[in-house]
């Protein structure tokens, strides 16, 4: 593939994922909660083949817990993937340090603008914890990358001394 429209496309697909969080963003408080409440739902139905005989409060622990996870999961998840995508995209930055710092560190301030932007969607707030586990997934996601990358290069150095 040409190398500028390989550049192009690692641009285009992080942009492209830019906009999905924001519209993720700007969904009411009522139908992010409908959609996180579904997930919940189908993992309780998957794991729990009796979840409607357990005594009331244990189910809402369940439930309580689960909607947690899967809130915070989708934080961390959708932030790993966006600080990959970030580090894909800045190629250019030679150094693997630079760019794994400079993808972490785009991806902590589009949560920052992320939470910033909640706080005029009805129902929803900027939260400071959001901006913890979108930072702390995109540490893990742009460590990921860096690893991969680090690899490639290496299987492609090694290929090319195997073939002097």
């Amino acid at each position: 593939m040409h190398s500028r429209t390989f550049n192009f496309l690692r641009w285009a697909a992080l942009i492209a994922f830019c906009i999905v969080i924001f519209v993720f963003s700007s969904f009411r408080a009522d139908e992010s909660t409908s959609q996180s409440n579904m997930i919940v739902d189908a993992i309780i139905e998957f794991v729990f083949t009796d979840f409607e005989h357990k005594p009331l409060p244990e189910q809402a622990a369940v439930t309580s817990l689960l909607t947690v996870l899967v809130r915070k999961g989708a934080h961390f998840s959708e932030y790993a993937l966006l600080a990959s995508l970030a580090f894909m995209a800045f190629y250019g930055i030679k150094s693997s340090f630079l760019r794994w710092f400079s993808a972490v560190g785009f991806a902590f301030l589009y949560a920052c603008s992320d939470e910033f932007h909640q706080t005029f969607v009805p129902g929803r707030s900027g939260m400071i914890r959001d901006v913890i586990v979108d930072t702390s997934g995109a540490v893990f996601g742009a460590l990921i990358a860096c690893f991969i990358a680090v690899f490639l290069t290496a299987r492609s150095i090694i290929k090319n001394y195997k073939n002097m």
